[in-house]
């Protein structure tokens, strides 16, 4: 990833956390997380499960008539959910915090040049933006249509970011070594016919 994407990304990805993080309620549970990655978590499966009937219908009528399922165009809330579960995927194994996720997640938004619009799915699911916000804060202000304009001018740019660039790299034991640790094995008589 070129310096100019990392700075990008440095200046970009706060600023949209304090967006999301602005006003948010803390939970009533004593010392329970309260971080914007738990409300898209949240609200990306509330929009979906919203929409189940009419994408369960086109999945049928896909399957009836044998169209391509792959190459059917997603819905914002489709995708949104999507790539929320592709990052949980990816980043649990790595056990990321938070913060990384929801990186990952403005990444894959960038990519799918589709993150104005997610903020417009997520700001929509009133029901949810009330549990986790204030009325003062931006997610249910009228404030978040101007935040979706500036995000919108971001669409008309190709991005090409790794979700995954800010996981560590699991170093696979070399084969040189791997044979090094074999013939030491065998060398001591520490081994298992099954080498």
């Amino acid at each position: 990833m070129g310096t100019t994407t990392i700075t990008f990304l440095i200046s970009l990805c706060p600023s949209l956390k304090l967006i999301f993080g602005h006003g948010m309620k803390q939970p009533s549970t004593l010392g329970g997380p309260c971080h914007p990655w738990l409300f898209l978590e949240e609200a990306a499966a509330k929009e979906v499960e919203r929409d189940f009937d009419s994408v369960y219908s086109r999945l049928v009528l896909c399957k009836t008539f044998r169209l391509d399922e792959d190459g059917k165009v997603l819905t914002p809330e489709e995708l949104l959910y999507r790539s929320v579960q592709a990052v949980n995927l990816s980043h649990d194994t790595a056990h990321a915090q938070m913060d990384v996720k929801f990186r990952s997640l403005m990444c894959l938004g960038l990519n799918e040049q589709a993150l104005h619009l997610w903020l417009e799915c997520l700001c929509s699911c009133e029901q949810i933006v009330e549990k986790w916000y204030h009325p003062w804060s931006f997610m249910r202000s009228p404030g978040w249509v101007q935040i979706k304009c500036e995000l919108r001018v971001l669409s008309n740019f190709a991005f090409n970011l790794s979700q995954d660039w800010e996981i560590p790299v699991k170093k696979e034991m070399s084969v040189p070594l791997r044979e090094g640790v074999r013939d030491m094995l065998v060398k001591h008589h520490l081994f298992s016919w099954q080498l």
